[in-house]
């Protein structure tokens, strides 16, 4: 009951046994774990450098023996010597600690300790299980290997958008679309799209392509697809021909409808379609 058990399992521990440093770094991440804790209990604050000597002594393990088929080491306190820490028995209640810890993450280690151990099966091959505690009393968990959390891949978003084509660069596929308000659009574009890029340059053209947003918001690039001239409604606003319009539309205050009291949604509605077609 006063040992603690290191166990790694797998086919290929069974067969193969575990590459030395695979081994060490399990070994290492349980003594390192065992420092931390005698570190908690004394109330040591963390400091760069090098740990006393009784804080390494108090914290040391030894291993007392090793067993085929699954390799399990067996661990015991390496007591320290009586004369430099009398009055505290930080290693017994530190491997205590260690040995009834019941794997999980809201448990009674200090988050730092816990890390340490959870840390240890990155440094294993990936079909060795590692497991800390007796296999009787108190405890056995097994310490799982961290899960890879894959980045989310973001979808190009689908782009029709139109301005004023600018700075094509015709060796690199690249160039600028300038809409009438907004910042510019970076573009890309494939080797097929080459001579209408250049016929388009300068002009006001429509681009279909998909593209994505950065953290603003705004079109990070766009991949063109299709370009073209824009269509009459998406041009933007012409002054000076609204003013040359020879049959302009003048606001006349006799054909204003007017609604009647109390107010009706119904007839509003229809105030509106009619107002349209004066």
């Amino acid at each position: 009951m006063n040992q603690l058990h290191v166990t790694l399992e797998g086919e290929q521990v069974s067969d193969n046994g575990v590459p030395v440093d695979g081994f060490v770094a399990a070994l290492k991440g349980v003594q390192d774990a065992m420092r931390l804790m005698v570190e908690h209990l004394a109330g040591q604050d963390k400091r760069p450098g090098r740990r006393p000597n009784w804080i390494r002594k108090e914290s040391a393990l030894r291993v007392v023996s090793a067993r085929r088929g699954s390799l399990v080491a067996e661990l015991a306190l390496d007591s320290p010597p009586h004369n430099e820490n009398p009055t505290h028995a930080y290693g017994k209640r530190a491997f205590e600690s260690l040995r009834n810890w019941d794997g999980g993450e809201n448990s009674t280690l200090p988050r730092e300790v816990a890390d340490r151990i959870f840390a240890i099966p990155q440094k294993l091959p990936e079909n060795v299980h590692l497991w800390l505690g007796d296999e009787e009393l108190p405890r056995r968990v097994r310490i799982k290997r961290p899960v890879k959390i894959r980045k989310r891949t973001e979808i190009p978003q689908e782009a029709v958008l139109y301005g004023w084509l600018k700075a094509v660069d015709w060796s690199r596929h690249k160039a600028q679309l300038h809409p009438y308000c907004d910042s510019p659009v970076q573009l890309r574009f494939g080797p097929g799209l080459d001579e209408d890029m250049v016929r388009f340059a300068t002009q006001y053209v429509k681009v279909r392509g998909r593209g994505r947003f950065n953290k603003n918001d705004e079109w990070q690039y766009v991949q063109v697809e299709r370009i073209g001239r824009a269509d009459d409604w998406g041009k933007p606003f012409d002054a000076e021909a609204l003013l040359n319009n020879p049959n302009p539309r003048i606001f006349r205050s006799d054909d204003v409808l007017r609604a009647s009291e109390p107010f009706d949604v119904d007839e509003f509605i229809r105030i509106i379609h009619e107002g349209r077609d004066v």
